[in-house]
């Protein structure tokens, strides 16, 4: 019996002064185990799976090789507006806007924003351009006249004719026919049968030079 007692006295004294290290031993065993089971559990759940076949790269999916070529369209300049001569006959009074002339009816110095064509009552007044008559009229100084819209802003101008022969909204040709020249303008009485032809851009005098012919500058 002493010999048992003290068998058993010593493990209780072992176990006693090793209790931490036992515990922290079980401790560790424990986590361990705990971590293989999850890592376990894992790969069952989550298994990888490799395709052994290689995919192809689709060369649509190059955007060089789709990207189209696009070329900026090639916009022609629009084409310079010639006008035909209102007259063949002679220049009386020129356009003159930068000086001032004498107007010999009025019997005074002012500018001249046209050029007078003079002539015969028998000579024809022609459109310098195609367009739509807008105007047909009288002015006590200017006679009677017509306007022709070319569009864009541009208008011509034919003062001091006999009777017009086209009549608003009618559309003319360059060439068409206007009316003859004649005297019916009062503010150029003195110059006789003549046209007074003038240029306007959005309502602004313009040099008719710059519309005629190289030749007829």
């Amino acid at each position: 019996m002493d010999k048992k007692y003290a068998k058993n006295g010593k493990s209780k004294a072992f176990l006693k002064r090793n209790m931490y290290y036992i515990i922290m031993g079980v401790c560790i065993l424990a986590i361990g185990a705990m971590i293989t089971v999850a890592l376990l559990t894992q790969d069952k759940a989550d298994p990888v799976i490799t395709d052994p076949t290689p995919v192809a790269e689709d060369p649509t999916n190059d955007p060089v090789v789709n990207d189209p070529v696009v070329t900026n369209p090639v916009t022609e300049p629009p084409e310079p507006i010639v006008f035909t001569l209102p007259s063949d006959n002679d220049v009386i009074k020129d356009y003159e806007m930068d000086t001032v002339v004498w107007w010999s009816t009025l019997k005074l110095y002012k500018v001249h924003n046209g050029i007078d064509f003079g002539g015969t009552e028998n000579d024809s007044v022609v459109a310098a351009y195609a367009g739509t008559v807008s105007e047909v009229g009288y002015d006590a100084l200017e006679g009677n006249y017509v306007k022709i819209d070319h569009g864009d802003g541009l208008t011509t101008y034919y003062g001091s004719l006999s009777d017009p022969v086209v009549v608003t909204g009618q559309t003319v040709d360059a060439g068409t026919v206007l009316g003859n020249m004649s005297a019916s303008s009062t503010a150029e009485l003195l110059q006789g049968p003549h046209v007074h032809f003038s240029v306007f851009v959005d309502g602004q005098v313009a040099d008719p030079y710059e519309y005629f012919p190289e030749g007829d500058k």
